[in-house]
């Protein structure tokens, strides 16, 4: 397999774990409001949007380039993308504790812990796929 199609290939999984990630994170704050109340529900939202917008951010950004690359290149796009994902999600955190009042922090922080751990899966999956 080139290397450019195997970009593209990590690429699409990437994406279609994010996909998974972003309906589980409506999935769970629906669930919440029909069960208990907004505030969970929206607090729920947040905390996976903490996880999956920093994650798209990455994955556009470190997966961009071609296999005619350097791999110094290939790696230093992986650092910045990781720094600026781990940035994006102190912010987003931030934010919400800053500006959404009132905030379930429980369903936050479960739900952005959840997210994270279908993430580890995913890699797993698809390292698994592809080795």
């Amino acid at each position: 397999m080139s290397d450019q199609t195997e970009i593209a290939t990590s690429r699409v999984a990437a994406y279609k774990l994010i996909g998974i990630q972003l309906a589980i994170t409506i999935v769970i704050a629906l669930l919440l409001y029909a069960l208990f109340d907004d505030v969970p529900a929206y607090s729920a939202l947040l905390g996976g949007l903490a996880c999956v917008l920093p994650n798209a951010f990455f994955v556009r950004y470190a997966l961009r380039g071609s296999g005619q690359q350097s791999p110094l290149t290939v790696v230093r796009w992986f650092y910045v993308g990781e720094a600026v994902k781990l940035i994006m999600t102190c912010l987003i955190f931030a934010a919400c504790f800053a500006l959404v009042k009132p905030l379930h922090v429980i369903s936050l922080f479960v739900t952005y812990l959840v997210m994270m751990m279908i993430n580890l899966a995913g890699l797993v999956l698809i390292a698994n796929n592809h080795g």
